[in-house]
């Protein structure tokens, strides 16, 4: 009687290994249904600071027409987040006490509105979220932006000093990372914002230390110091106001961003550094002299993989930009129109929870339009 039941759970326990090997073979192997960009909690577009530099300041009116053109623009293609660059170069695009309007974007020396203020009022009136995108560190990458900084800035005199600002090539300034003072200066900005502006999110960029900036520190100094800031302005934002999120887009190379001073295990694993990581995927998975190697998906699973704690939403940034053009051997983007839609559906079998599109002036362009219908074809 033993002998027998012993036998039938040996022929179940076959039964249930061949059963599920099946299904691990039609999981892995055939096409899996796709996902709806409803599974996605952020769908979102980032307005650069080349973007909202096209849009008119000469008044309230002539801006609001232009940026509720943007949203109409956009809005079909189930987009519920912009992401909007409120600092590009040290500056603001919004009423600052501590930083200088953005010349840069308006070409005015003044303002008889605040750019922030309408595009919020805007994006919510259209039921989207809006984050603002601070770039924490770079002060220049050319003449204007620089000339900004020396003529306009309270910390001008930081140029002359070492310990404040490091420069790399001409024009081409940081804020740096191991002063107090940058930090202190950085997380007051940032809870200005928060303190005066109906914002969803604060969001930063991938500008850390940068290729030029990394003499005289070490790969682990870089992350402690950009440790410190992260830290502080995660701490400040829900001090001021616990339900704006905190967010960092650092670039797809993990390797770089370890380098540059980009913390991501520390930042996914932790409690206390962000609510979300949008790592920059921008690769097409026919990569290469050969177009088979798979850049995107293997990117994507490479910070798929690295622990995170519950608290931490993984979110990932895509190259809408790229579209139809090769760059860097990157030759899915030129061979096809179907980068976008595939790249959406291997995030959600990765477990990514949003991505946002690199970046708007794109959604007025033939490929990239191209890339946005398909998208809504397969996951509408």
């Amino acid at each position: 009687q033993w002998g027998g039941l012993l036998k039938k759970k040996k022929h179940s326990l076959l039964v249930i290994i061949i059963l599920l090997c099946i299904c691990l073979t039609i999981y892995f192997f055939m096409p899996h249904p796709p996902c709806s960009l409803s599974s996605f909690d952020k769908r979102a577009v980032w307005f650069a600071y080349g973007d909202l530099e096209q849009f008119s300041y000469e008044s309230k009116e002539s801006f609001e027409e232009d940026f509720s053109q943007a949203i109409e623009n956009i809005k079909d293609y189930k987009i519920n987040t912009v992401i909007v660059q409120v600092r590009a170069f040290s500056d603001a695009l919004y009423a600052s006490d501590l930083f200088p309007l953005s010349r840069v974007i308006t070409h005015q020396e003044s303002l008889s509105f605040d750019p922030l203020e309408v595009m919020i009022d805007i994006a919510h009136q259209q039921g989207m979220s809006i984050e603002a995108w601070v770039n924490p560190y770079r002060v220049s990458l050319n003449q204007a932006s620089f000339e900004q900084f020396l003529n306009h800035s309270p910390h001008r005199d930081w140029l002359e000093d070492a310990t404040q600002t490091i420069g790399y090539a001409t024009y081409q300034y940081i804020l740096n990372p191991a002063s107090q003072s940058v930090r202190d200066y950085i997380v007051d900005g940032v809870k200005e914002v928060v303190e005066n502006y109906d914002v969803d999110g604060i969001h930063f960029d991938d500008y850390f230390y940068v290729s030029g900036t990394h003499d005289g520190t070490t790969a682990n100094q870089r992350m402690d110091y950009v440790n410190m800031l992260i830290q502080d302005v995660y701490q400040t934002i829900k001090e001021t106001d616990e339900n704006v999120v905190f967010g960092i887009s650092p670039q797809g190379n993990y390797e770089n961003c370890l380098n540059d001073g980009a913390d991501i295990d520390t930042w996914l694993g932790e409690e206390g550094y962000i609510d979300y990581l949008m790592p920059q995927i921008y690769w097409s998975d026919q990569y290469g002299e050969d177009k088979k190697t798979t850049m995107f998906t293997d990117r994507c699973e490479q910070f798929a993989k690295i622990p995170r704690h519950q608290g931490v939403m993984l979110y990932a940034g895509l190259a809408l930009y790229r579209a139809g053009g090769a760059v860097d051997e990157d030759y899915g983007w030129q061979e096809n129109s179907r980068n976008i839609a595939s790249q959406v559906q291997i995030l959600y079998e990765n477990g990514y929870k949003g991505f946002s599109l690199f970046r708007y002036d794109s959604f007025l362009k033939e490929s990239s339009i191209q890339e946005l219908n398909e998208l809504l074809r397969q996951h509408a």
